[in-house]
């Protein structure tokens, strides 16, 4: 077992730091190691300290950590069966979405392909030629309508 602080032991019995470290000044000197002003304790230190505080030793304490992990286990397992289906809903949706970009990307080329061909056929020398069905007008023929035009030709 690693070497503990003081703060360590105590988040791991559960207590105060202080009453942890009131055993710890009871201690032999030899069982307490400082470096930088941090004391460290060994295991046989850690236990005394337990055992004067009444906690249990260490293989209580890892049952009692373990049955905690099962139940914390077991209440994610639902969690994380729903962020399985999340994630292949979410994987589905990308799909779904790259296809639809795809289906307008190429929507669009066909539209402006169309709109070429558009403006190409509204350019042809076919259709500039008038029909049939139009009127042919001389452009001498064609008196202008305006009213001080017919002034003019008066006077």
């Amino acid at each position: 077992m690693a070497d503990k602080t003081i703060k360590e032991l105590a988040d791991e019995l559960g207590i105060s730091k202080s009453k942890v470290n009131y055993q710890v000044s009871k201690l032999n000197t030899e069982l307490i190691t400082i470096l930088d002003g941090v004391k460290y304790l060994n295991y046989q230190a850690q236990e005394e300290v337990r055992r004067s505080l009444g906690v249990q030793s260490n293989a209580k304490s890892n049952t009692f950590s373990n049955d905690f992990e099962q139940q914390f286990e077991h209440r994610l397992k639902p969690f994380e069966k729903q962020l399985e289906i999340k994630d292949k809903q979410i994987d589905t949706l990308q799909k779904l979405l790259d296809q639809q970009q795809q289906l307008t990307l190429q929507s669009n080329k066909r539209i402006e392909q169309l709109e070429a061909q558009l403006q190409l056929g509204s350019q042809s020398p076919e259709e500039k030629q008038p029909s049939a069905e139009e009127p042919k007008t001389d452009p001498d023929s064609i008196t202008d309508k305006k009213w001080w035009h017919f002034l003019r030709r008066d006077s």
